[in-house]
């Protein structure tokens, strides 16, 4: 009899500690503040949580050379963790570096007062 106690205790135990492995929820880790690696103007974005998806804010130069402006775009996660979708864009998560990457940009966490240094006078496109 102890013996069929001692394999449901265990047998809970290891469900318990498996159950809270997980410790974040989906996407957490794209949540925050991102700018570019760019040398000259770089981009700054801004990932919040928005319900089950993600609002991503973009803060770029405008074409040939204009002020920065600010873009919001809706975001959801791919079947992965590590994959956010924008638009037709696929942003991949690199947990080593703490970067966000997409074709050529490439983007490491950042302060809120980074971004806002560049974001601030930024004019909102939709």
């Amino acid at each position: 009899m102890n013996r069929r106690h001692f394999i449901a205790a265990t047998g809970a135990t290891l469900l318990t500690i498996l159950a809270g492995c997980k410790t974040e929820p989906d996407g957490e880790k794209f949540i925050g503040y991102w700018k570019s690696d760019s040398k000259y103007d770089p981009d700054v974005i801004h990932i919040a949580r928005n319900g089950d998806s993600f609002l991503f804010t973009v803060v770029a130069k405008g074409p040939l050379g204009g002020d920065y402006q600010a873009h919001k775009l809706p975001a959801k996660l791919d079947g992965s963790n590590n994959i956010l979708i924008v638009g037709e864009n696929r942003i991949a998560y690199d947990e080593k570096a703490d970067m966000i990457v997409s074709g050529q940009m490439k983007a490491r966490r950042a302060t809120e007062a980074e971004y806002q240094a560049i974001a601030k006078p930024a004019t909102t496109q939709p």
